[in-house]
């Protein structure tokens, strides 16, 4: 039997946080669970590299993306061995070979019929690199995320025929309650089809740092549909040979509530429009909270894993991370709180069993 489980890839606008290695964490307790049972497992992560956050804040930096994103995939991929985690592989979306294989998915979705060339108008959050919806913007026309102004974007893209997946992912929800878990998440993704779906775009014209659409040289795809693609175009070319047949479809995709939408709505719309099949399971975990936000990158509340490691060792951070927060709720943790559990429980409740 095969068994394959994934994390979300990791966006390299800027260094990795504890989310990060939470994520990651949980991935390898499953994967390593499902190989002390006998199953063989490919376990993949990796690191997301293209669209605007990216080209923005290589910008900022006077550097060229790519230099940006070797830097910071170069930081995440030094965590694994450090989180002691067993992926194996370990994908850029920068790879030639990802490049190649997305223009190949993309190109039967393009030619299955499921893309027009049109003019999109709307908000745009640069940090979520998302289109918003009317019921995704907060108060003033800011995204409700990362508290910052949205912009108003007009410009010719081509379209993903996501409003014909109405039907089909209102039955894919019927038929496969378990595909998204907990049940929680599910409801959500389910509220979200049933409000009416529209077309998204599917390309920008505006950036160059993204993989070329192949049939108009003009655009790249839009960061979040490459970007999903990494979980099926990893598998035929990580090993000597092509595993897609031995892995695929995916077993368990470990996210972020944050990334639902894309998820639970865009994936497998995406994969039904290629013909593919589609993976079994979508676990969502929700948010790591320090003073009660969201750990993010740009609201700059995050707490360092390397130098969690260094001052405490990896097994204390494994141990801290599924400890502290029911996995798929949403949890605080702090300095505080990890130095507390470390004293209480490693240190003197197992450390004294052990002595």
């Amino acid at each position: 039997m095969s068994y394959y489980v994934t994390t979300p890839i990791y966006y390299v606008n800027a260094q990795p946080h504890l989310g990060h290695a939470y994520t990651t964490i949980a991935a390898d307790v499953l994967a390593r669970h499902m190989r002390q049972r006998g199953e063989e497992v490919f376990f993949l992560t990796g690191t997301d590299e293209h669209g605007e956050p990216v080209a923005q804040a290589a910008e900022r930096e006077g550097v060229a993306p790519k230099e940006l994103a070797d830097r910071n995939a170069a930081r995440f991929q030094a965590l694994m061995p450090q989180l002691e985690v067993s992926n194996d592989f370990f994908i850029r979306t920068s790879d030639p070979r990802h490049v190649e294989r997305v223009q190949q998915v993309m190109q039967r979705v393009h030619d299955n019929g499921h893309v027009y060339l049109g003019t999109y108008e709307g908000w745009y959050c640069p940090r979520c690199a998302d289109f918003k919806t009317e019921n995704e913007i907060a108060e003033g026309n800011t995204c409700p995320i990362h508290h910052i102004p949205l912009d108003r974007e007009q410009e010719e893209n081509w379209f993903f025929r996501l409003s014909s997946f109405q039907e089909p992912l209102e039955r894919l929800y019927e038929e496969r309650p378990e595909f998204v878990l907990p049940a929680v998440r599910r409801n959500e993704a389910l509220a979200f089809v049933k409000q009416g779906l529209r077309d998204v775009s599917l390309s920008r014209g505006k950036l160059s740092w993204g993989v070329p659409v192949p049939w108009d040289a003009r655009h790249v795809f839009y960061v979040w549909f490459d970007a999903l693609l990494n979980y099926y175009t990893a598998l035929g070319f990580a090993q000597d040979e092509d595993r897609t047949g031995d892995f695929w479809p995916a077993d368990f995709h470990l996210i972020g509530k944050d990334i639902l939408k894309f998820h639970a709505v865009y994936w497998p719309a995406l994969l039904m429009a290629a013909g593919l099949e589609l993976p079994r399971h979508l676990f969502v975990h929700g948010y790591l909270l320090m003073e009660g936000e969201k750990m993010s990158k740009s609201l700059g509340n995050v707490l360092d894993p390397f130098e969690v490691m260094e001052r405490f060792g990896t097994d204390a951070l494994r141990h801290y991370c599924l400890r502290e927060v029911s996995f798929g709720q949403d949890g605080s943790v702090s300095t505080t709180g990890f130095e507390a559990r470390y004293e209480s429980e490693l240190a003197n409740d197992y450390g004294n069993l052990a002595s």
